[in-house]
């Protein structure tokens, strides 16, 4: 997905063909690339036990982007709220067309033109590209190579390559990865792959092995929802050490890892690129005109209490379009006081947070007089009757499962505020 549109949309003549069977051959094969100033295209492939495909894209020999055929989706959103936290996703679409995000072009006009530093960008490409050769080299190691992995080189014109990308060294990059893969085997973890989720199969054996505080903490991340990285990211840490908490878990079969879906498109509000705009490398709102149908909802105002970036970013979304005013709370300590300052109709709240979890702060929350009847909504991919029994004991009003779609944001806001929400569309 982080590739230039205008390579990864044309198919370039395969120039030559080749095969490795080690790391270390496949490492030379990059290392031939950077030193050959290769400009193109380089494809890897394996067939057994299933067809896996991954591209590297080069200009002069420095990697200006990858394509993976896992997650896209994720792994775009994982990079830009690590590495261009102030940017949004601009999604644009007619009727009936799927939505488009914004392109790696668009984002790379931006760094040239200064809006966003070309520190931030080239992070993202590094760490995008990170990600996707780690993938590789798993794979090849879990297959032990036995039959091979496919690569194809596809020459590109230097004329279709915009030689301003923002490039990085490819031997560095590879250099981090391999570490990072050692460390990875070395905590013996080589069958594990981050792409991974890990969801609890026998909850009951796993509280009377844990403590009352790790077994929330695992209930409350280990859904099935989100992957390895997902959580890495909203944890603040590194996939390494947080599978590595949870691998004797796994190893006991009492916390399983599921393959899950990429992220939905539809997700994103329509529209937004018409309603967004940059100022000084910063997300401005235009304000624009809300249709008729959202008068109702105009002066509703919507808290929503979560550290993720990500999840605050989509559910900001979702709210905007719905033309509800959204105030976005991102630390928990001041959970209350932003609550006080904004006095909102209904409180969405995430359960996993660092420092007060979501059921410390609902209880914290309906100790205060003036939000005793204000809906509070608990998110969460573990709805479990455990948890809801433990919410209702806090004064929890509801529960939204993750992942956050628009449907089921807009649903809720329904159910708890009949009279002051926008009908549905159909």
């Amino acid at each position: 997905m982080l590739a230039p549109l205008s390579v990864r949309s044309t198919h370039w003549t395969i120039s030559k063909h080749d095969v490795v069977f080690t790391t270390e051959e496949l490492l030379k094969r990059i290392q031939n690339c950077a030193s050959q100033q290769f400009t193109g295209q380089l494809d890897f492939n394996i067939t057994n036990p299933q067809q896996q495909q991954w591209k590297l894209f080069f200009s002069v020999g420095s990697l200006i982007g990858c394509d993976s055929k896992v997650h896209p989706v994720r792994r775009w959103f994982r990079q830009l709220s690590l590495h261009c936290p102030s940017m949004a996703v601009n999604a644009v679409t007619q009727e009936g067309e799927p939505i488009q995000y914004q392109d790696y072009e668009s984002l790379a006009t931006q760094a040239k033109q200064g809006q966003i530093p070309l520190g931030q960008m080239a992070a993202l490409v590094e760490g995008h590209t990170s990600e996707v050769l780690f993938d590789i080299i798993q794979a090849g190691e879990k297959q032990n190579y036995h039959s091979g992995m496919y690569l194809s080189y596809r020459v590109i014109p230097q004329d279709s390559i915009d030689l301003g990308w923002v490039v990085v060294r490819a031997e560095r990059v590879w250099q981090q990865v391999f570490q990072d893969w050692q460390a990875w085997q070395q905590a013996g973890l080589a069958d594990i792959s981050p792409n991974l989720a890990p969801k609890i199969l026998q909850a009951d054996q796993l509280r009377q092995q844990t403590s009352p505080s790790a077994y929330r903490n695992l209930t409350a991340f280990a859904d099935g929802t989100q992957t390895l990285r997902d959580l890495a990211v909203k944890l603040k840490q590194s996939p390494l050490p947080l599978t590595h908490s949870i691998a004797p878990y796994i190893q006991k079969n009492l916390i399983g890892l599921i393959e899950v879906e990429d992220l939905k498109r539809s997700i994103l509000p329509r529209k937004l690129v018409e309603d967004k705009s940059y100022e000084n490398g910063k997300l401005t709102s235009r304000k624009p005109s809300r249709p008729s149908s959202s008068s109702k909802s105009a002066n509703v105002v919507i808290a929503y209490i979560d550290d993720s970036k990500i999840d605050t970013q989509m559910m900001g979304y979702i709210l905007e379009e719905g033309g509800y005013k959204f105030v976005s709370i991102q630390d928990s300590v001041q959970a209350l006081v932003k609550l006080l300052e904004n006095k909102p109709d209904l409180i969405f709240l995430d359960l996993v947070m660092p420092v007060a979890n979501g059921y410390e702060i609902c209880s914290q929350i309906r100790r205060v007089s003036v939000f005793q009847d204000i809906p509070v909504i608990i998110l969460t991919g573990n709805d479990g009757i455990v948890d809801r029994v433990r919410a209702k004991m806090v004064g929890a009003s509801g529960f939204l499962p993750k992942p956050i779609t628009q449907q089921k944001v807009l649903s809720t806001l329904q159910k708890y505020l009949p009279t002051k929400s926008v009908p549905m569309s159909n």
